[in-house]
């Protein structure tokens, strides 16, 4: 049952059309469900993004393992930014990954997001990040 509801939360979590047309956002709770795992830099294998459901996240490069990088995340959506985005412009139907790790606060744009891919924009240089699930 479980994995039923996954992937219809999943097929749901689909935030751009190919065509670069913007759809409504999904629910949250389906967002945040889909993006519990571990998740592998398809530009960098040896990084990988552990992000768990109580909302702590680890990010690992292999062969570092005592330097991993812990924090905590959140979703929201464009038009209920987090406080600490304040001065930030969002699109208002969009759903948004905010990091804060190591004293940093990262925002990322998410463009795609299946049952095994992720895909994402750093929101501060522009640059896209793609990911596939591991675990």
């Amino acid at each position: 049952m479980k994995r039923i509801l996954l992937a219809c939360a999943i097929a749901l979590v689909t935030l751009i059309l190919p065509a670069g047309i913007a759809t409504a956002a999904p629910p949250l709770a389906a967002v945040r469900q889909a993006l519990v795992g571990t998740w592998q830099n398809l530009a960098d294998t040896r990084f990988t993004r552990e992000m768990d459901a109580d909302g702590s996240v680890t990010d690992r490069y292999e062969g570092n393992h005592d330097d991993a990088i812990r924090g905590d995340w959140i979703i929201f959506a464009g038009s209920a930014p987090p406080t600490d985005a304040a001065g930030r412009k969002f699109a208002a139907d969009a759903v948004y990954l905010e990091l804060r790790q190591n004293g940093d606060t990262l925002f990322f744009g998410l463009t795609d997001l299946t049952t095994q891919s992720l895909r994402m924009v750093y929101l501060e240089s522009g640059n896209q990040l793609s990911f596939a699930r591991i675990k």
